[in-house]
């Protein structure tokens, strides 16, 4: 009888490589590890976001546009609305050299803008801040907004991959993947070895289990669910030689920015001729995005400027628009601009779904004070 000669080790082991469930699970614990520790630590934060302090610096910048440029961004805006009230589009090649020449800033040369009847607007989220701004066509006006959240905020928008770009995305989907791989051998492993060990698949069909039973718990509720919402607003006391009450607006805005709806308006009514109507104009950010298209006396918005002092103010009206959006970020803007004196524009942050009792705080350096929104 002939014998077969036995195959080196070397070939066994090549051979079954692929089919070596230890081996895939080894490798895959190794490339996700470090991950899942990154992935670990920002789940935290994200769990107790409104416990971790953090100081985000805003930068605010207003300039002129040149004639020339007026010019350009005018055409374009013609060429895209073309009778249509909102377009979109790239920004001219004029505008994206004479905003990189201003402001050092990069600007992509075929930046798309969100084109209306009256602006464009850009916004240029990134991981842990946000860089927008707006070009009043009519007056050639920039403001521009640089916010920088910290570095906490980096992180968590790395754990969502929040305007982190294609390639974080796509590392992610990636580690997913992995993972993914990690747990099956995990579990194929557990098959084969907890043989005896009877605790094992109790703890096994825990894990799945429980996560889905605390799902079961209200632990957050929505706008529709809250009862009231009060707004303490200071308005600080100058000592100046000409003293006019502030005009205020307060407004609700998207992620974007956008204008949701007028909370309050507060102007001088007494005047004749609606001459008070005229300084509403100074607070540049609600009138880009209301005022000059609304009409005037907004009902049940518009009231009397307020004296110097602490104001607490019901409302009502900013829970019902809540309760018609969406869950996402949004934010309560409040804005005075004083004859004769200065502007101020503060913002207080909301993320729906809320979590009951709500507050925030904010605090102006000189038109306004303290400001604190409760919601419960």
């Amino acid at each position: 009888m002939k014998l077969q000669r036995a195959k080196p080790r070397s070939a066994l082991r090549k051979k079954s490589a692929w089919r070596d469930i230890k081996a895939w699970h080894w490798i895959s614990s190794a490339a996700c590890l470090a991950a899942t520790l990154l992935f670990a630590i920002t789940g935290i934060t994200l769990n107790h976001a409104s416990s971790v302090e953090a100081s985000p610096q805003k930068q605010v910048l207003e300039l002129q546009v040149p004639a020339e440029v007026m010019q350009q961004l005018q055409t374009r805006q013609q060429q895209l609305l073309n009778g249509q009230t909102t377009g979109q589009g790239p920004l001219p090649s004029a505008f994206t050299a004479w905003y990189q020449q201003q402001l050092s800033m990069p600007l992509a040369r075929a930046q798309v803008a969100q084109w209306d009847e009256f602006e464009v607007y850009v916004g240029m989220p990134r991981a842990g801040g946000d860089r927008w701004f707006r070009v009043d066509l009519e007056t050639a006006e920039f403001y521009q907004e640089d916010l920088d959240r910290g570095w906490v905020a980096y992180f968590n928008d790395l754990h969502k991959g929040r305007n982190t770009g294609f390639g974080w995305v796509l590392m992610l989907d990636l580690l997913a993947v992995i993972m993914g791989i990690f747990a099956i051998t995990g579990l194929i492993l557990l098959k084969r070895y907890a043989k005896g060990r009877k605790s094992t698949w109790p703890l096994v069909l825990a894990g799945i289990v429980v996560p889905w039973l605390v799902l079961l718990i209200p632990m957050h509720v929505t706008a529709a669910e809250a009862k009231q919402a009060t707004l303490e607003l200071t308005i600080p006391e100058l000592q100046v030689a000409e003293y006019h009450r502030p005009y205020v607006a307060i407004w609700l805005a998207d992620e974007r920015h956008q204008r949701i709806a007028d909370i309050a308006v507060w102007y001088d009514l007494k005047l004749a001729n609606k001459e008070g109507e005229k300084w509403l104009k100074d607070m540049r950010q609600w009138w880009r995005r209301s005022g000059r298209m609304a009409e005037l006396p907004l009902d049940g918005v518009t009231g009397a400027t307020r004296r110097p002092g602490a104001h607490r103010l019901s409302l009502p009206k900013l829970l019902k628009v809540l309760q018609a959006q969406g869950a996402g970020n949004y934010t309560l803007n409040i804005e005075a601009a004083r004859e004769v004196g200065g502007r101020e524009h503060l913002q207080i942050p909301i993320k729906l779904p809320l979590t009951l009792p709500f507050t925030a705080d904010v605090t102006g350096q000189h038109e306004l004070g303290h400001i604190r929104l409760t919601i419960d």
